[in-house]
């Protein structure tokens, strides 16, 4: 019960990661708010987090729209009073050649990955300011740190996630003696659903590039998640942590 009274909100709750991260928070303490277009997800997270004893808030926001994400989160804040840690989870992946990719394609990839990123930070920060203290957590990808070569044809996810790479660290030393600490995780790939759909011959050439030959588990990144949430964790700030078996080594 390491974050026992604290209140969390996760964007991407509904999803694969999302939805584990947000019964991990509420398991150790944590009242837990998601956001997340899909609303029959939400209300599957929202069994869990009461499940344990928690208050559960959603909301179904664009996350892409400044003005629908300010709103959520100030009835949010009107609710609860605050908000001690941010989880940034929603993006999505789209694959296409560079030299085949469209205008379109790169700005939805952009919008997805970084944007809804600055647009929840941007909303939540000030509270955060206001009672000196936070955490902010969002999650990358390797490929923004080793080009993506897991995914051929992820140019447009690698930029967004390398841009989430430098906002994590420029706001990490902007905010860093106000009590927030900001943070982002690095998953290579993980055992989700989609994960099912690899033909053999697929999932062989994924672990051969793996060191540890092993898909990552959602409950694993989720309890890193919990540590970096967590009071021990007030020193660390500006940290990209791999979370992708050796792969970006």
């Amino acid at each position: 019960m390491r974050l026992q009274g604290k209140r969390a909100l996760v964007t991407g709750a509904a999803g694969a990661l999302g939805s584990v991260i947000a019964a991990e928070l509420a398991a150790e303490g944590a009242d837990v708010a998601g956001l997340d277009l899909d609303a029959d997800g939400l209300e599957r997270v929202g069994a869990a987090v009461r499940a344990h004893g928690r208050r559960w808030h959603a909301a179904t926001p664009d996350l892409t729209d400044a003005t629908a994400v300010q709103a959520a989160v100030d009835g949010l804040l009107a609710q609860w009073g605050g908000i001690d840690v941010l989880l940034n989870g929603a993006g999505g992946g789209a694959v296409s050649w560079f030299h085949e990719m469209t205008p379109q394609t790169w700005n939805t990839q952009i919008e997805r990955n970084l944007t809804t990123v600055f647009n929840v930070t941007r909303a939540v920060l000030p509270a955060m300011l206001a009672q000196r203290d936070g955490r902010i957590i969002n999650i990358a990808s390797v490929a923004a740190v080793s080009g993506g070569r897991l995914v051929r044809g992820a140019t447009a996810y690698a930029a967004a996630k390398a841009g989430v790479i430098g906002l994590t660290k420029a706001l990490a030393i902007e905010v860093a003696d106000q009590g927030v600490t900001v943070n982002a995780l690095a998953p290579g790939a993980q055992a989700t659903p989609g994960r099912d759909r690899d033909t053999p011959e697929r999932r062989a050439a994924l672990l051969d590039q793996i060191p540890t030959r092993a898909l990552g588990r959602p409950e694993h990144l989720a309890r890193t998640v919990v540590f970096l949430a967590a009071p021990e964790s007030v020193n660390t700030t500006g940290v990209v942590l791999p979370l992708d078996g050796g792969h970006s080594i």
